[in-house]
This record gives structure tokens, C-alpha cells and sequence, in this order.
């Protein structure tokens, strides 16, 4: 598919009714603890509470499901799959990227035949030891089980085609944005984007510096899902409520905003702590909150590494 072609395919989706956003979407019913699940349409639900949103696609032959929450959350979410779904058997299992959050349950949910979909950047990041310095934390490789087994490269440019109970499922690249193998699933029959890390909902998303995120790679990555989406899509977050264009709009507007003051200031030779004296978020802060130091740090550091990486 021709990038110039991004918008019109989820504009030329044919019987996708939309009575606006929420409005298909059903109400969250909690069980076992903090999950729950929403129905989003056509056979898509959004179960929320794993430690970050999992998304499901249910037929007769199966599940596929985008990401398995955390490692805590494993034994419930499996439980509560098992409950809810007649054929719970996870046939196909797609990793946005590697953070625990999203591939924590990837042990408990999948069994010896189950494909695992992610770029080969997360495949390679769940394989090895390494050090997350913004964490303070050190990750060990993960069981092979747990490791995707069909990944894709960087130089696939376009969406690729995973077809699934009948279903059309697209699948990409949004390159060091989150991290260095973020990608997007999409469900055009159903018109749902689910873009993992890339899109936070009331708090500043993460820029995993350290495995390969970085703040222009991240407005690239929502730049490419504004061109896929129309006002009608649906936008699955990391965590939280269904989004919609408006919302990716708002975002690259905030990481604009917030990356022009943070470079003019580092040119002067100002670094994290007059950034954060200079409340460069502040107009912001209401709308997305959380760890405002963490952002401005992990920005600032993303910056540098790019531009290292660079010469």
C-alpha cells in the first residue's frame, strides 16, 4: 500500500458504523480484581487493568490478541480470557514492543503453536541482558517461548497483511518512537489502530532513550497514524480509553511544543534541572501530568543520543 494511500484505507472501509466515539463502545464491566473489558466493535474487545490495554480479537478458531499485559497480571488475565471466551486458545499474539507492561503475559497466554508477531528490534531486546539506566533496573532475556517468532525489519516500509479468521489485519513499523521496534496493529474492517506506547492518555509518554525511543521519532510515529486514521477511528493507548485523531493532534502538538524549548535551552547550554526550574510542560501539566521530571530528562537525554548516533 502507497503511503499517499494511507488515509483513504480506513476512509474507503466499507460497513463500519459509527454513532461516535464511545458510543460503541461498551461499558467497562470489572471482574477479578481490577480487569475488565469493553467491547470496541466487530469482534474487537479492549481489556483494561493488566498493567497496559489488551486488545482481542475473538472467532471460532481462536483468539488473536496485541499484547499480554504484565507479568503480575498474567494469571488473571489468563483466567479471565479462559472465562469470557469460548475458543480462548491464543492463536496469534502481536508485542508493540518489548516493556514488560506489554509483554509480561507472553509466557502464561501462548502455547507451543501460537505465533508472536513483533519488529526484530523487540525480539532482540527480550533476548538479551541489558541495563535501563532511566529505571535503574537490569533485565535478564526472557524464555525463548516468551520471544516473538515472526518478526519484520525496519526496511518494511509498508503495512504488512496478517490475515486472521477472515479478517484483515495490518501491521508496521513506527520506528524510535517509544522505543526502536514500536509498532502499530490495525483492524480496518473495524477501523481500531492499536499503537501501544506511542499514544498516552493523561500522562506524558515515555522515551525509552536507552532502547532507542526519542522524541522525533515518537512525532514521526503519531504523524503516521494521523495519515492511517480518519475522525471515526478508534485509537487503543498503552493504557486507558479508546482516543481519537483530535487526541494525536493534541499530543504532537504537546512533544512539539515541549522539544523546541528543551533544545533552545540546551543550546545555551542549560541543562535538565533549568529545564524543569523553567516549567517547560506547564501549559501541559493538566493534561497529561504524571512524572514531569522523568519526561523532561528522558527527552533531553534522546536528543543527545539521536544526535550521537547521527555522527
Amino acid at each position: 500500500m502507497l503511503a499517499g494511500s494511507r488515509r483513504r484505507f480506513f476512509r474507503a472501509l466499507a460497513g463500519v458504523a459509527f454513532a461516535g466515539l464511545g458510543a460503541r463502545v461498551a461499558r467497562p464491566q470489572a471482574a477479578d480484581g481490577s480487569l475488565a473489558m469493553a467491547e470496541l466493535r466487530g469482534g474487537l474487545a479492549l481489556i483494561t487493568g493488566a498493567g497496559a490495554n489488551v486488545v482481542v480479537l475473538a472467532r471460532p478458531e481462536g483468539l488473536l490478541m496485541v499484547d499480554s499485559g504484565s507479568p503480575e497480571s498474567a494469571p488473571n488475565l489468563q483466567r479471565f480470557v479462559m472465562e469470557r471466551f469460548s475458543a480462548a486458545t491464543v492463536q496469534a499474539l502481536f508485542n508493540t514492543h518489548w516493556h514488560l507492561e506489554h509483554t509480561g503475559g507472553n509466557e502464561a497466554l501462548t502455547h507451543d503453536g501460537t505465533t508472536i508477531v513483533a519488529h526484530e528490534n523487540t525480539r532482540l531486546w527480550m533476548s538479551t541482558k541489558f541495563y535501563v539506566e532511566w529505571e535503574n533496573r537490569r533485565y535478564s532475556p526472557r524464555p525463548t517461548s516468551a520471544c516473538p517468532n515472526k518478526t519484520f525489519f525496519s526496511s518494511d516500509r509498508q503495512p504488512l497483511d496478517f490475515g486472521f479468521g477472515g479478517e484483515k489485519v495490518y501491521y508496521g513499523h513506527l520506528p524510535e518512537a517509544h522505543t526502536d521496534g514500536d509498532i502499530y496493529v490495525a483492524f480496518p474492517d473495524q477501523n481500531v489502530i492499536v499503537a501501544g506506547g506511542t499514544v498516552s492518555v493523561g500522562r506524558y509518554p515515555v522515551l525509552d532513550y536507552i532502547t532507542g525511543g526519542w522524541v522525533g521519532g515518537m512525532m514521526d510515529a503519531i504523524q503516521t497514524l494521523m495519515d492511517m486514521a480518519d475522525e471515526e477511528t478508534l485509537i487503543i493507548p498503552d493504557a486507558g480509553p479508546p482516543q481519537n485523531r483530535a487526541h494525536l493532534q493534541d499530543q504532537l502538538q504537546m512533544l512539539g511544543a515541549v522539544r523546541e524549548r528543551v533544545e533552545a535551552m540546551a543550546l545555551k547550554g542549560q541543562g535538565i534541572d533549568d529545564m524543569i526550574a523553567a516549567r517547560v510542560t506547564a501549559e501541559f501539566e493538566d493534561r497529561y501530568g504524571g512524572d514531569v521530571e522523568l519526561f523532561i530528562s528522558n527527552m533531553y537525554e534522546g536528543l543527545w543520543w539521536n544526535r550521537l548516533r547521527a555522527i
